[in-house]
């Protein structure tokens, strides 16, 4: 495996880990009652035939032909997730947000993965589907973009824990939603 690949596998891991924590702790409390499944095993499936999110979380099946890789303790995949896992965010979510401004800064926190994924051989990281296009992906390209986003990351952490967002806040989040839309 190329240098360069490990390097952006092992970052990629870590801005996943990042948002998981943010989101969860934004989302845990209404999630742990609903009883309602968001998750479901055709849209699981891309983690298998990913060979970028294959590599990340090393599963070769899903847990459930119903629910994928969801169970009783959440999502079995602790990184890997295909991108659309972070981007969606049901109704009852984004109407517990106080205001506008924590749902789009929530919806751009799931956008995250993606963003970081996007452009990387004339498709998403995670919709590649040949193992050996992995090694001729744009890897400066992707550097960039993982960098912006763990830019965004750090900015919505700050936004989290202090209730204020730092001055540079439009110019870099700005980058992550202008391409999500």
């Amino acid at each position: 495996m190329k240098t360069e690949l490990k390097h952006l596998l092992e970052r990629y891991a870590e801005l996943e880990r990042g948002v998981q924590e943010l989101v969860s702790a934004q989302c845990r409390e209404a999630c742990e009652l609903c009883t309602a499944c968001c998750c479901r095993a055709d849209l699981c499936e891309e983690a298998l035939e990913s060979p970028f999110l294959r590599m990340l979380h090393g599963r070769n099946e899903l847990e459930s032909d119903r629910y994928g890789f969801l169970t009783e303790t959440g999502c079995a995949l602790e990184i890997g997730r295909p991108p659309v896992c972070y981007e969606f965010f049901c109704v009852e979510l984004l109407t517990d947000q106080p205001d506008d401004l924590r749902r789009d800064l929530l919806r751009i926190l799931g956008r995250l993965p993606a963003y970081a994924g996007q452009n990387a051989y004339g498709a998403p990281l995670a919709e590649i589907m040949h193992e050996e296009e992995l090694e001729q992906i744009r890897f400066q390209a992707l550097e960039k973009q993982l960098q912006e986003s763990f830019q965004a990351l750090e900015i919505l952490r700050t936004f989290y824990n202090t209730g204020a967002l730092p001055n540079d806040a439009d110019r870099v989040l700005h980058k992550i939603t202008i391409t999500g839309e």
